[in-house]
């Protein structure tokens, strides 16, 4: 048994055929968060700006930090407003 298999629990064939494989192929998780201005560790406390216009996103975050809310008390509550005024 090599180094690799004792360390991994799989052969060296197989090593190489993942490595090759995660080296062509572009592996992306989710949205780079960083870009939109989520430190890290914040992230729970935000929503996915992805799918949010870049003003509402911006709009969002500066009530909330005006505010000391989360963005999502922010959206409850002017859905709340539309649903009062039955908008």
């Amino acid at each position: 048994m090599t180094e690799i298999e004792k360390k991994t629990g799989m052969t060296d064939i197989e090593c190489e055929y993942l490595d090759k494989y995660y080296t062509d192929n572009v592996c992306e998780p989710g949205p780079n968060l960083l870009n939109y201005g989520v430190k890290p560790g914040f992230a729970r406390n935000t929503i996915i700006l992805t799918e949010l216009d870049k003003e509402v996103a911006e709009y969002l975050a500066a009530c909330a930090k005006a505010l000391h809310k989360t963005q999502i008390q922010i959206i409850n509550e002017l859905v709340r407003e539309k649903l009062a005024l039955g908008v």
